[in-house]
């Protein structure tokens, strides 16, 4: 498969956060993993573009009564995928010093009005891309977020709770799509 041809199907919106905003550090990176996420937002219609709202009005959100700030690099929905952060530059997705420093953040919506399995493929097709392009490897590169933190994420993939992709497909089938990329 070529490459170009797969980047179309991403349809890539970029809407990078903007300079001033708190939760872009512009602090620079390494990539060496990439880091799955589900969004765990279930709101009606909160996809990628409800996504690029929330992190550019500031990302904060309240958990346990503290505020936190967070960021990524790309969401994920069925119609699209938003680049929120250059790729060599920090987000605060990953709950470690580590993993923030070392990965790319995606965050795959999982609202109601969602195909959830076509979201699941336009990701997977990110990732390869991604993995190809920085020269990663996917087996060794692409981590579950709970590889960091310990917290139970991306939820969907890691319970196959909606009942066709779970984990190990998801990493498969990135496997499988990078293999096949010239």
């Amino acid at each position: 498969m070529n490459r170009e041809d797969l980047g179309e199907e991403l349809n890539l919106k970029i809407k990078i956060i903007p300079d001033n905003n708190r939760n872009r550090p512009k602090e620079f990176i390494e990539v060496k993993f990439i880091t799955i996420h589900n969004t765990d937002n279930t709101d009606s219609k909160s996809d990628a573009e409800a996504h690029v709202k929330f992190l550019n009005s500031g990302g904060t959100y309240e958990h346990d009564g503290r505020a936190i700030t967070t960021s990524w690099h790309y969401t994920v929905d069925d119609k699209c995928c938003v680049n929120h952060l250059p790729i060599n530059e920090k987000g605060w997705h990953a709950g470690s010093k580590d993993g923030n420093s070392e990965s790319i953040g995606i965050e795959i919506c999982m609202h109601p009005e969602i195909d959830q399995e076509m979201a699941f493929r336009r990701a997977e097709k990110l990732v390869a891309c991604l993995c190809f392009d920085l020269g990663l490897k996917p087996n060794d590169a692409v981590v579950p977020h709970k590889h960091w933190s310990g917290k139970f994420c991306p939820s969907l993939l890691l319970s196959g709770a909606n009942g066709k992709t779970n984990w190990s497909n998801f990493r498969s089938n990135v496997s499988n799509i990078f293999n096949s990329l010239n």
